[in-house]
């Protein structure tokens, strides 16, 4: 059931000086079920994808109408979970390896018939014997490069024209004698970026093998730098009769899994292991496993698929690991996809750490954007308003900013009438600030995309001295929510931080605005929403802005270079994973980290051009930002011992731009519209933003005012808003709604104000 709460809240000024109170109407919904949860394994389906479609020409130039999965034997996906690859080891009636499409993404449901497929150890390689049946299958990271091992340990390297394509005259293409011999028959792994390989030998007291490769993926590069039993990582013998099937790591390399099968007595088992340093298998420390003996439901075909006579080969997972799939042979044939309870999570769950901390860093530097954007946006209404006698301003702003993938896609700004009164005779100005934001943040090599949500709200006070001169205070409490993609992680942050600012001007034409803040942090680390560990955090910050003002002609240029750089200290804190399901924690020490930005640009607007039904001004804006934040190491560790993660900067290079207009009628109505783009220039952060706001309003007289605002790259959002003074109260309406969105979402506030 979903409930949709609607608020009207009540806004009073009070007394000289203008002392704002405002009520809030503050509903939470608690989740205080704390029990346990233990790792499931859900059965989505037992696939058998039906044949061909109905035949094809396979790589070798014949045609082939045979079953997509024949004694099956293993694997793997595309780099984005649209195709499907099966290795097949019945070569006599079917090929070697089938390929299917999935119309959903990992989704085995989802497959087509076969369309392609072939034998590239015999078409391409010529090999024969023993050399024929394949094990194992992998790809580089964009489909150019194919590793098929075989039953006798060697690795056959194919070169691939058109990625991860098996179709006849393709132009897979292998150098004769490139493949190595690694021994006896085994499973493939590489890590992420291809500078190491893994070789897990079968049978007879298996081995792990780990290489490093100095070009990526170059098999032939490779230094054997580690050999381990592992007999000894399952702290059991193992015999002839117990066979490695299936290897893999997650998408970190901080867990990786094992699959033996055991054919005395007839049951399979996932190992899991936890290491201490990515992709290091010497740091790997056993965590628990799963029986796979519990027999797997029914299939397309078959009646039955119980425990007798089972054979699993195979262990694969989905990009984001919310699926695990076992590939089922005995004469079943069936590749069994499973849902897990917790992403990669087979035996226990394992916190994704270096994604937590790149979350609790890109927080701590949210909160310093915000408090300084919303202090230097005061500084422009200072310096726009100079001549003012009343520099009170209350209003509140809302926007929409993606700092990595550039989606700064909604700006709009309402703000509440003034009731202006000869009888206030003081100094000093009162201000209110609101801000909202909503950041999506791609992936890297090292963390996972997240979205983040922004709020706060910010009461200040500043007095002029002099004749340019600014000095004031400001207070702003803010809530951050942080939700890690591809992750049963999040978090929350709570700050509250005071601002000392000032301006100083030598001149008309020049000035300098500098900020000092000092916050607390309250960061509550989440999993699946329930609560698994706290942290508190203090920070300081500072900022420096300098600005000119030039005319040239009708254009008012105000070039500006900006500084900020700030310290935060965050506490030691335990991540309890093992109070909400069966994981692992995580011990975090303390750590003191720094933040910095330094930008140049410049702002600029021309005079407004008159016409016979108003007027028109042009304005806009254009800045190149750095971030010049060090990289920072931060420690922590759990079962697999003491370990460190490193956390540096997302995109050092940045532009933002932005250009618009601005109608003002005769008759009371307004419109105008901006385009702005935000732009990441490092070479692997090349996502932007392309935004549009489009804003209509309407004054009626001296005490209404009507505004519509709409904004069709945020699912079409659309705000009507009203604002009535009534004997000295101003009464505000709004309402938005979305017109795009699959579950509309609108809502109405009203708001009462009056100064006295």
């Amino acid at each position: 059931m979903k409930f949709k709460k609607n608020f009207i809240d009540l806004k009073y000024g009070v007394l000289k000086p203008k002392i704002f109170i405002i009520l809030f109407g503050l509903f939470f919904l608690f989740n205080t079920n704390l029990s346990i949860a233990e790792i499931v394994f859900t059965q989505e389906v037992a696939a058998r994808p039906d044949h061909v479609e109905p035949s094809y020409t396979n790589l070798g130039g014949t045609a082939s109408n045979s079953d997509a999965l024949e004694r099956p034997q293993g694997g793997t996906f595309n780099d984005n979970g649209t195709l499907v690859f099966f290795l097949n080891n019945r070569i006599d009636h079917t090929d070697q390896v089938t390929v299917m499409r999935l119309s959903t993404p990992y989704d085995l449901r989802t497959a087509s018939r076969v369309f392609e497929g072939g034998d590239p150890i015999i078409d391409i390689a010529g090999g024969s014997g023993d050399s024929r049946v394949t094990l194992d299958i992998d790809f580089n990271n964009d489909g150019t490069k194919l590793f098929l091992t075989a039953l006798t340990g060697e690795v056959f390297p194919f070169d691939l024209q058109i990625p991860y394509s098996f179709a006849f005259n393709s132009g897979m293409s292998f150098t004769a004698d490139s493949e190595v011999d690694l021994g006896a028959r085994g499973e493939l792994e590489f890590n992420n970026d291809g500078t190491k390989m893994y070789f897990v030998h079968g049978q007879d007291n298996p081995t792990l093998d780990e290489y490093t490769l100095t070009t990526a993926f170059d098999i032939s590069s490779r230094t054997l730098v580690n050999t381990q039993s592992l007999s000894a990582k399952i702290n059991s013998a193992l015999t002839n009769k117990q066979v490695v099937t299936g290897f893999a790591f997650n998408d970190t390399g901080r867990s990786m899994y094992v699959l033996i099968r055991d054919e005395k007595n007839n049951n399979d088992t996932i190992f899991q292991y936890q290491l201490r340093i990515a992709f290091d298998t010497s740091t790997a420390v056993f965590i628990g496993k799963a029986d796979l003996d519990f027999g797997l439901k029914v299939g397309t075909f078959y009646n039955n698929i119980g425990v007798v006579g089972h054979v699993f080969n195979g262990l694969i997972f989905s990009g984001d690991g919310s699926k695990m799939y076992i590939i089922n042979d005995s004469g079943q044939d069936h590749a069994h996809q499973l849902s897990l309870s917790c992403n990669f999570g087979v035996a226990a769950c394992v916190p994704d750490t270096a994604s937590n901390i790149g979350s609790q860093v890109e927080l701590a530097s949210k909160n310093i954007h915000h408090n300084t954007s919303n202090i230097f946006k005061r500084f422009e209404w200072l310096r726009r308003n100079k001549d003012s006698q009343n520099l009170s301003n209350h209003n509140i702003k809302f926007n929409i900013y993606n700092p990595i993938l550039a989606s700064l896609v909604k700006k709009k700004q309402t703000s509440l009438k003034k009731n202006k009164s000869s009888r206030v005779k003081t100094n000093w100005s009162y201000w209110s600030h609101g801000d909202i934001s909503f950041t999506d943040q791609a992936s890297t090599y090292q963390i996972k995309p997240k979205k983040i949500r922004t709020s706060g709200l910010m009461f200040g006070g500043d007095r002029k001295f002099g004749v340019n001169n600014f000095f004031g205070a400001a207070i702003r409490y803010g809530k951050d929510n942080a939700k890690i993609l591809s992750s049963n992680q999040s978090m929350g942050t709570d700050s509250l931080t005071l601002n000392f600012y000032g301006t100083v001007a030598p001149s008309e034409s020049t000035y300098t605005n500098a900020l000092i803040g000092l916050s607390i942090l309250r960061i509550d680390q989440k999993f699946k929403g329930k609560l698994t560990g706290e942290r508190n955090g203090k920070q300081a910050f500072a900022a420096l802005n300098f600005r000119s003002k030039n005319n040239f002609g009708i254009l008012k240029l105000d070039p500006s270079a900006k500084i900020s750089y700030g310290v935060t200290s965050l506490s030691d804190y335990t991540d309890f994973l093992s109070n909400v399901t069966t994981g692992v924690n995580d011990i975090h020490e303390s750590q003191m980290f720094e933040i910095g930005n330094a930008a140049i640009g410049f702002l600029f607007h021309m005079e407004p051009v008159e016409i016979d039904t108003g007027t028109i001004r042009t304005h806009g804006g254009l800045e190149y930002v750095h971030d010049i934040s060090p990289t920072t190491t931060f420690f922590h560790s759990n079962l697999s011992g003491a370990q460190s993660t490193k956390i540096g900067k997302y995109s050092s290079k940045n532009y933002k731009g932005n250009i618009g207009f601005e109608s003002i009628f005769n008759n009371g109505f307004t419109f105008s519209i901006n385009y702005e783009r935000l732009q990441h220039l490092d070479k692997d952060r090349s996502g932007r933003t392309d935004s549009f706001l489009f804003k209509i309003g309407h004054t009626d007289g001296e005490d209404g005012e009507f505004a519509l605002i709409y904004n069709p790259i945020q699912n079409d959002q659309t705000e009507l808003s009203y604002t009535k003074n009534i004997n000295g109260f101003d009464l505000k309406i709004n309402s938005n709604y979305s017109l795009a969105s699959n579950i509309p979402d609108y809502g109405a506030n009203i708001e009462v104000s009056s100064t006295f």
